[in-house]
């Protein structure tokens, strides 16, 4: 009882700015339903979850799920990455890339760690290890 009083107390009335984009854990998400679909430059300070169909270039601070049944054809820099439906494009993950039973990824990645969950098929160039970019002496 208590902690349902503390979610609903803890919400407070949307601002304009808000847009319309929910606040889990502190930190803003995008949400994009199966029938949606978004062609461009996604700069995004929060995490994105997509289920529907993409194409772009998509940088993120938070984390990027790749819904099962999406298809997107972008480059993705985030924090961690899961993808269960169809991505072509490279990939740039801070820190974990998980790919679902039935993802499919086409398209080169940087990434700290990988997690391949047996059915899922990749198809491109595999960099592991740190990737923050640290002052290069020229």
């Amino acid at each position: 009882m208590d902690v349902q009083e503390a979610v609903a107390e803890s919400t407070p009335g949307a601002s304009a700015e808000d847009n319309g984009d929910a606040k889990r854990d502190g930190q803003r998400k995008f949400t994009m339903g199966p029938n949606d679909s978004l062609e461009g430059k996604l700069v995004f300070d929060g995490s994105v979850h997509v289920d529907g169909r993409a194409e772009g270039e998509f940088k993120v601070t938070g984390n990027l799920d790749v819904a099962q049944g999406a298809t997107a054809r972008i480059s993705i820099e985030a924090a961690n990455v899961t993808v269960k439906g169809q991505v072509e494009g490279s990939v740039t993950v801070r820190d974990k890339l998980t790919l679902g039973k039935n993802a499919r990824l086409s398209g080169d990645i940087v990434v700290r760690r990988l997690q391949i969950d047996d059915g899922a098929s990749l198809n491109g160039h595999v960099r592991m290890g740190d990737i923050e970019q640290h002052g290069s002496g020229g």
